[in-house]
């Protein structure tokens, strides 16, 4: 039997909700919700078999019984990043739930990616602009297109450069951890 593996959905705020369907085992088996916020799991019980009849749950320790052929719902409050794992009261059904914190950091870093973009866009954007208005009066100026030309791509690289380079001064001054 394969292990699937479910994300908790987010339903207004701070509620995440799960259904788990119950016939000879739990489906999914293994969970991912975000610690820190309350979860709602939803057991569907598709069985009438004894083995199903109870969830036990590891933290919190609770024990709850499980209606036949119907759905049960049971709240676990909000808990600390780690792992709590359910089974049945004989063992034999066995789920995992991974809390999971939300990633802050990685938002962040997205963000000053796709401003990092927009500034490169808009920058390459006015080197285009100043580089044709350049071929256009090198002429006037006795400019010889060689050196026009040579001026562009000068430009184009640094601006190149000024936008895919990571900007290590910025950040020197923040623990290694942070990063």
């Amino acid at each position: 039997m394969t292990a699937s593996l479910s994300r908790a959905s987010l339903r207004g705020p701070g509620l995440q909700i799960v259904h788990i369907t119950v016939r000879d085992g739990y489906r999914p088996r293994t969970i991912v919700a975000r610690a820190g916020l309350p979860l709602r799991l939803v057991f569907h019980r598709d069985e009438d078999t004894p083995c199903s009849e109870r969830v036990v749950f590891s933290s919190p320790h609770l024990d709850r019984h499980l209606a036949p052929h119907g759905a049960t719902v049971i709240e676990l409050p909000a808990q600390a990043p780690g792992e709590v794992r359910f089974t049945c009261a004989m063992g034999r059904y066995r789920g995992l739930i991974r809390l999971r914190e939300e990633k802050p950091v990685a938002q962040a870093k997205k963000t000053a990616r796709a401003r990092r973009l927009r500034a490169g866009i808009a920058t390459s954007l006015l080197v285009l602009l100043v580089s044709g208005s350049l071929v256009a009066v090198a002429p006037g100026l006795g400019a010889t297109p060689l050196v026009a030309g040579f001026v562009l791509v000068v430009l184009d690289l640094a601006v190149t450069l000024g936008t895919h380079i990571r900007y290590p001064l910025a950040s020197a001054d923040q623990p290694r951890g942070s990063r």
